[in-house]
């Protein structure tokens, strides 16, 4: 977690220097010390983004975070003197133990701010305090960072960090909760005992919200409350939704019995959203599977208290599991499990993140109006497809074809014909040079967890056979090679021994394959012509036809899950009553999109993403800061406007309708002829001037361009953006597929 000074107020700007002591602890820019030292900026301070590499800036220069510690020195000159006098305390500082004097306007200009004091008064970084009897490491700290005397960008950084130190790697900024990967697990926080203490909480405080009916016994049970405060956890941000959600059911429901159906009517406010954001490799995903499991249990907890207190019993449904065994599950399991699924099929190791979710997700949990979890749905976004032809060192591609290699049973191994093969064998799997996981979970563990979630979503076993023979039919398609036959005519090579396997997989004839990716059909009027394509086209429609064959498995194994998962009958209406008999009152919906992303070399898919999180910012610039200094405004609060990053100007940029850089590039793909070449021709042409859009002569040469998010510029290369865009399958591919043998490729032929 990162946050920039613009969010937070300038406090410290409101303190003249004859307001400080010589013992006032200080924040300086690196910047400003640089400048007053050496002339001119030497180090590098600049955020950093996931994956980015730091420009080599010479073995003087020093790489840190921006902010630097320090004191403010007595002035001694009766004359008075038209610096400010720093002493300089941080070991992560080149300008350590020195003495430096920095222009009058440091403190309007933002280059030094008052820093905090914690505990009684001393530095929290003493260890005097470690011997103190009572003193508990990090406690100091506060758990909401609203409450620090100076809020600004160093201070909520240092003190972030001090709590990480300490394990707390959950802090609360007002509504916001900040969450720090620990990159290590965890388990003390999120045991049952530790989700107990918030159900606990959270039951206490609806009792007391309706039983108190003056502002009084409220303003009492607040403090009540307050006295039994748990510290900030992701668990808490699931609860005070769930919460919140129950209690605008409650008040409509009161709404009814006393005026009818049609004062309720206009209420508003039922379902609540949690967004979790982040860059890559911030821990979102794990994130959204702890707020599911949060949801479910408290359901759970929920009807099992129902059951004992009427005698009722839990609907559940009754699954057959592998060798005819059954089970009963309840939807609760269901919904939890379709982790596992998503995980295997669109996750994978990047360089960053070990676990890293490759498409983004709407997770969309219902309610009905006492609270029990009755089904979800999910909507899935932006599939990386790419990363099935190629991955960059050090990445692997999706976990599930590792997972195949390492969990299947000898039969199955020979069922689909990938026994005598491992990761290394396959173009797929082999290109960057990268097998395994650096944390420490094993393909094999991941793979029967896919075969219990799919048992438990109900599967049935001919099914798990369909999608799994699919996905290696798409491993040895990986392994297809052609012959030339002349420069503008290519035919498959029979002698491969991938061939059959996938002939066999696909339920394809090796004519049909052959036709499909060695030869194109033109329609002219009534009559249509054949022609040949060279071997290099046939390999790019091999490519094509992974993309699409692997895309509708993942598009199916999502519409397969909310089948599973989502209250039938329900029409996506509010009240009506599903076939269960159950009613939807209210949803949860849980964000879990991808996190803004710099690489070395930058494609379509990091525009993608970063334009999602720059609509995300924009999101939450609107709510957390605009939206609240709006209803300052009206309730007439005293207090000092605070300017905050607008970021419209980078998504008209971007999107803008007929200037945006997508919009060129949807002209680009309509048009005949058109390449990679003249796409950046046209963007160099439109958007050059533009404040947030960057090309020098460099990039210009390397058809490259630079956007200026606001998590930071990102260098994009234009190789390959007119192909991503189109993203299209040969009509003899869609064909192909058509006249498959195979039912189940039949019907992602039609997804």
């Amino acid at each position: 977690v990162q946050l920039t000074a613009q969010s937070f107020a300038a406090s410290s700007a409101a303190f003249e220097r004859r307001e400080m002591s010589e013992s006032t602890r200080i924040w300086v820019k690196t910047s400003a010390l640089d400048k007053a030292v050496y002339g001119k900026v030497r180090s590098i301070a600049q955020r950093s983004i996931p994956g980015s590499a730091i420009d080599d800036a010479g073995d003087n220069d020093t790489v840190n975070w921006g902010w630097a510690r320090g004191n403010l020195v007595k002035d001694d000159d009766k004359g008075g003197s038209a610096n400010v006098r720093v002493f300089i305390q941080d070991e992560d500082s080149a300008h350590d133990r020195k003495t430096v004097d920095l222009p009058a306007d440091s403190f309007t200009e933002g280059n030094i701010v008052v820093g905090n004091t914690y505990g009684d008064g001393e530095d929290s970084d003493d260890e005097d305090d470690y011997g103190r009897p009572g003193f508990t490491p990090g406690l100091q700290y506060p758990d909401d960072l609203i409450t620090l005397t100076h809020l600004h960008e160093p201070a909520v950084v240092h003190c972030l960090r001090r709590r990480y130190q300490y394990d707390k790697i959950y802090t609360s900024t007002g509504p916001i909760l900040l969450a720090l990967n620990p990159f290590k697990h965890c388990s003390s926080i999120y045991s049952e005992s530790m989700m107990k203490k918030y159900w606990d909480r959270g039951e206490k405080s609806m009792l007391h919200s309706a039983s108190a009916s003056s502002s009084e016994e409220k303003k009492s049970d607040e403090h009540m409350l307050e006295e039994a405060e748990l510290p900030p956890h992701v668990y808490s941000i699931a609860d005070n939704t769930f919460r919140l959600m129950i209690s605008k059911l409650e008040e409509s429901n009161s709404m009814v019995r006393s005026a009818g159906r049609g004062a309720a009517t206009a209420m508003q406010g039922f379902d609540q959203s949690i967004l979790v954001s982040g860059e890559s490799g911030a821990g979102k995903t794990v994130t959204t599977k702890f707020i599911m499991q949060y949801l479910a249990n408290l359901s759970q907890r929920s009807s099992d208290s129902k059951k004992r207190n009427v005698g009722g019993g839990r609907n559940g449904k009754t699954i057959e599991r592998r060798g005819s065994i059954t089970k009963t599950v309840n939807i609760e399991q269901q919904v939890l499990k379709s982790n596992p699924i998503l995980e295997s099929f669109g996750n994978a190791r990047t360089i960053r993140n070990d676990n890293s979710s490759r498409f983004g997700k709407f997770i969309e949990i219902q309610f009905t109006n006492t609270g029990s979890l009755v089904g979800a749905s999910i909507e899935t976004y932006l599939l990386e497809k790419v990363r099935l032809i190629t991955q960059t060192e050090g990445e692997r591609n999706y976990h599930i074809f590792y997972e195949l290699l390492q969990g299947m049973e000898e039969d199955q191994l020979d069922n689909y014909f990938i026994s005598d093969y491992t990761a290394e064998d396959f173009n797929m799997t082999n290109k960057s040079g990268t097998y395994d996981r650096r944390d420490g979970v094993d393909d094999c563990e991941t793979y029967q967890d896919l075969l219990e979630a799919m048992d438990t979503m109900g599967f049935a076993p001919e099914e798990q056979k369909d999608i799994l023979a699919i996905t290696c039919a798409v491993l040895h398609s990986s392994n297809l090679t052609f012959n030339s036959l002349s420069a503008d005519e290519s035919e498959i090579d029979r002698e491969n021994p991938h061939l059959e396997p996938v002939l066999s997989l696909m339920g394809f004839t090796a004519e049909n394959l052959n036709r499909a990716l060695c030869y194109f059909s033109i329609v002219a009027g009534k009559e249509k012509h054949t022609r040949s394509l060279p071997k290099q086209k046939a390999e790019k429609g091999t490519e094509a036809l992974i993309k699409a064959t692997y895309g509708a498995l993942f598009t199916y194994l999502v519409q397969r899950i909310n089948a599973s998962i989502t209250l039938k009958d329900e029409k996506s209406q509010r009240g009506s009553r599903g076939s269960s008999g159950k009613t939807k009152a209210a949803t949860i919906g849980v964000l879990d999109i991808f996190g803004f992303e710099s690489f070395k070399v930058n494609s379509f898919e990091q525009l993608c993403i970063n334009y999602c999180n720059e609509a995300l910012q924009q999101q939450f610039n609107l709510f957390v800061l605009k939206k609240e200094q709006e209803e300052y405004e009206r309730e007439g609060i005293q207090w000092s406007f605070i300017s905050f990053p607008e970021n419209q100007d980078v998504l008209d940029l971007i999107d803008k309708k007929g200037s945006g850089i997508l919009n060129i590039l949807d002209d680009q793909c309509r048009a005949p002829g058109t390449t990679d070449k003249t796409f950046a021709n046209d963007i160099y042409q439109k958007c050059t001037g533009h404040t947030r859009f960057e090309a020098n002569f460099r990039q210009v040469g390397a058809r490259q361009f630079g956007v200026h998010h606001y998590a930071g510029t990102v260098e994009y290369d234009t190789e390959g953006f007119v192909e991503k865009n189109r993203d299209e399958l040969p009509k003899e591919a869609t064909e192909l597929l058509l006249s498959s043998t195979n039912e189940f490729v039949k019907k992602l032929a039609n997804i």
